[in-house]
């Protein structure tokens, strides 16, 4: 995806900023089997944490050990929970020229391999680029770490990562084009809690959903006045088995549909999970 400078390879991770790695990490592992790849403490990125691997794919969690650094605004400003997109792609220099022509600047490169765009230049949310992904990747040949406890629910996939934005459509015919998304369902209308539009990376979807201040925590367990990367989304076999396995273990839920369980962010480590049974329509891995 992407012209000749700018080539996507996949996804290489989805970001969480939490107020407490360890804590994190055991509530995930417990919920949805989370397992670390890696970690680090970095005072070059301001954080401790590393990736971690769900279902198919990877999240970063980073908890911010540096006062005043990026991470630290941003839980301050934003509250703990889902921080950014991350994608890799072929040539990190291609990827940066070719956004700037669009208007999109970098808004901090801490090292040669990966930097972030400035938020104010890609309708507010938070993206990552880079040219690698870590040796510990299981997308790459590494093996899957083996699992600490035994999970509550049986996660198949990263279905999604979801964002709020103040217009869906707008933002997706806006910066899809430019990032070599493509636009994989639209519907126009729908509730605040459903996604409005979905742009497909080689390996996920991002899900855009309608920034609605007044209903996040009755929507997400959480207020939003902005618009952020706020929630992860996750396919499970059967919704209703693990609404009961959650219920039975004490794990709360914001709300619950018959397409849609939103967990509590409280128990699950400041990570907001939206539970489905089925991807995304478009979703690349519908057709492998």
């Amino acid at each position: 995806m992407g012209d000749e400078g700018h080539q996507l390879v996949r996804t290489f991770h989805s970001t969480c900023m939490i107020t407490d790695y360890d804590a994190t990490v055991a509530a995930l592992s417990r919920v949805a089997g989370l397992r670390v790849l890696e970690y680090s403490e970095a005072e070059l990125i301001g954080r401790r944490g590393g990736m971690t691997w769900i279902g198919d794919n990877s999240m970063e969690v980073a908890q911010p050990i540096v006062e005043g650094h990026a991470a630290h605004r941003f839980l301050l400003g934003f509250g703990p929970g889902m921080h950014s997109y991350a994608l890799q792609v072929k040539d990190l220099n291609g990827t940066i020229a070719h956004l700037a022509e669009h208007g999109v600047t970098v808004g901090v490169r801490p090292a040669e391999g990966f930097c972030f765009t400035h938020p104010a230049t890609t309708g507010g949310l938070l993206f990552e680029w880079s040219d690698f992904t870590v040796e510990e990747d299981p997308r790459i040949g590494a093996p899957v770490p083996p699992r600490t406890v035994e999970p509550l629910l049986d996660v198949q996939t990263h279905a999604f990562v979801g964002a709020v934005v103040p217009d869906p459509v707008e933002w997706a015919e806006t910066f899809g084009p430019v990032f070599g998304l493509a636009e994989s369902f639209r519907h126009v209308g729908v509730p605040a809690g459903d996604p409005a539009v979905g742009l497909v990376a080689p390996d996920c979807t991002i899900a855009l959903y309608r920034l609605a201040p007044e209903d996040g925590v009755a929507l997400w367990g959480a207020d939003h006045a902005r618009a952020r990367v706020h929630v992860l989304g996750l396919e499970v076999p059967d919704l209703g088995v693990a609404s009961r396995s959650l219920e039975e273990a004490g794990i709360g839920f914001v709300r619950r549909t018959d397409e849609v369980v939103v967990v509590r962010p409280g128990d699950t480590g400041e990570v907001p999970l939206v539970l489905v049974e089925e991807l995304l329509e478009g979703d690349p891995r519908l057709h492998p």
